[in-house]
């Protein structure tokens, strides 16, 4: 499954920019020929140049453009669901193709218009090729500038998404607003964590990294996202949040036992319960904060949760071993199988 490259994402040109490359394209050409050639063949030739030149520029030009856009079809489902989510996936196809599709119709434009300047009987003839040749190409291009837009902000869209590897093991830490998942992130990572905007959210997400044996493993923080239940968002938060299913090798949930993220044991355990609900994913809860957590609190979050450890992110006491947990439940059975699966090949 491919992954969006920002780097081969193609600048898209606007109808008034291709308008004028065109023009340009055509005015280069100057005239040659010897001075002996009559001057109506000259024309010709020039007339033909002009067409040929600035037909391909355009033609190559909008196909390039289209060729560059990824292939939705080849996409990694993450991917493919957020643009799905935005655009419409029929939508998505259907500009690119379009955009794309032009270039056939400007070749054909140019090859009748040059056929009929060489069968031109008087530079009269000449001139009126040349104007309905030059008013079709512009009109065309005005055609498409809904599209062009269109794909322009796609291209925008495409390029403020989250630098995450879907095909990397990812690690998806979830829980209530202020339980501790941002430092968990921190304390975990090989690197300091990336920060990026996350789409249809005013929150951004936290992307780290963890190195094991050469292998690289992504851990994300969602704030704004994983923290409430999704029967309080609308319907395309709830698509963007559910996105994430195709990222998640596991999920970990952190639960605060203390009063101080300001959310009850219940409403955590409720958002615990519709998490293992919406996603496929192995997913895991540990306790944070039990450093200044009571005894009391601690027995009845374990009661709750069943976690699979207690940690302390504020000194990040515990949090290897809730990685290392993780790792070696879910994340090397994979990676041997995949390993073995090559073997045998």
């Amino acid at each position: 499954m491919e992954v969006v490259d920002k780097a081969k994402l193609p600048y898209i040109y606007s109808a008034d920019e291709l308008i004028s490359m065109f023009l340009a394209a055509y005015g280069r050409e100057e005239a040659r020929g010897s001075e002996a050639e009559p001057a109506f063949v000259r024309q010709k030739r020039l007339e033909i140049r002009r067409i040929v030149t600035s037909g391909k520029t355009i033609a190559t030009t909008l196909r390039e453009m289209a060729l560059r856009m990824p292939f939705l079809d080849k996409l990694h489902p993450f991917y493919r669901e957020l643009i799905d989510v935005v655009f419409g996936a029929q939508n998505y196809k259907h500009v690119v193709a379009k955009v794309g599709n032009a270039h056939v119709a400007i070749r054909a434009i140019a090859k009748e218009a040059i056929t009929v300047v060489r069968t031109a009987p008087d530079k009269k003839g000449i001139l009126e090729a040349k104007r309905m040749y030059k008013a079709r190409i512009i009109d065309l291009l005005n055609d498409l500038k809904p599209e062009l837009d269109k794909m322009r902000e796609i291209v925008l869209f495409l390029r403020k998404l989250p630098a995450i590897d879907p095909n990397l093991f990812t690690i998806v830490v979830a829980g209530a607003p202020n339980v501790g998942k941002s430092s968990f992130v921190r304390c975990v990572s090989t690197a300091k964590p990336e920060v990026a905007e996350y789409p249809f959210t005013t929150k951004q997400i936290h992307l780290g990294h963890i190195v094991l044996r050469g292998d690289k493993v992504q851990v994300i923080d969602t704030p704004g996202l994983l923290d409430r239940p999704l029967s309080e968002r609308n319907q395309i938060e709830r698509q963007a949040v559910l996105a994430l299913k195709h990222l998640a090798g596991a999920i970990l949930f952190i639960v605060d036992p203390t009063p101080h993220s300001g959310y009850s044991l219940d409403t955590q355990l409720n958002l615990w319960r519709e998490i293992r609900e919406s996603f496929p994913a192995p997913a895991v809860a540990v306790l944070n904060k039990v450093d200044i957590a009571t005894e009391e609190e601690v027995k009845k979050a374990r009661e709750l949760f069943s976690p699979i450890a207690e940690m302390s992110t504020a000194n990040c006491q515990g949090t290897k071993d809730v990685v290392d947990y993780i790792l070696n439940k879910y994340y090397v059975p994979q990676a041997l199988e995949k390993l073995r699966a090559t073997a045998r090949r």
